[in-house]
């Protein structure tokens, strides 16, 4: 019996150790959109790597955001190559039509991105809301980018989003920030 508990012990430990803790970050007022409400002292992204399994999982947590809303979430990456992947994980990514990173300026900084969008954040009668995502398996790397909590739902998909309402798909919040193009760096083993 010792020897089983100690067996289970040991696995348990073993299991804890291969996921890494979580990084919590801040939100600070998007790109895009400097006017939207959010309770920025408790709102979050928290995020993890499993080393083991190659998956990276990312809560988006939104507080004292407008009420009864839709926010899409996802991420922007920073090029280090000319061309993006395919896919992050099991989501496809947003690039130009020929694979290419796409230009774009955002607060009088240009950077080439490639996008990728995980869901939707539904936020509550009191403007609360979160979404948890599991993303993988991802490619083994080093990635530079910026999580965002977009306004609306559809950004980049076919048939979603308004392309004649400016005010559809703007970035509400960002991830680090307060600048577009400051990064946080996940490493995947």
């Amino acid at each position: 019996m010792k020897r089983l508990f100690l067996l289970a012990a040991v696995l348990l430990l073993a299991i804890g150790s291969a996921s890494a803790s979580a990084t919590v970050q801040k939100w600070t007022a998007g790109w895009d959109n400097f006017s939207e409400g959010l309770n920025y002292t408790t709102s979050k992204i928290s995020w993890s790597v499993n080393p083991t399994s190659r998956h990276l999982s990312v809560t988006f947590l939104l507080n004292g955001a407008t009420r009864s809303k839709l926010y899409q979430v996802g991420a922007h990456f920073f090029c280090s190559t000319a061309t993006a992947p395919a896919t992050f994980g099991q989501f496809p990514t947003e690039h130009n039509a020929d694979g290419t990173c796409a230009p774009i300026t955002r607060q009088g900084v240009s950077k080439t991105i490639y996008a990728v969008e995980f869901g939707v954040v539904t936020t509550d009668g009191h403007g609360n809301g979160s979404f948890t995502v599991s993303i993988g398996p991802i490619t083994s790397g080093t990635y530079h980018l910026e999580f965002d909590a977009r306004n609306g739902a559809g950004c980049g998909l076919t048939g979603g989003g308004s392309s004649t309402d400016p005010n559809i798909c703007e970035a509400d919040f960002q991830s680090p920030g307060p600048t577009f193009g400051d990064e946080t760096t996940i490493v995947i083993p």
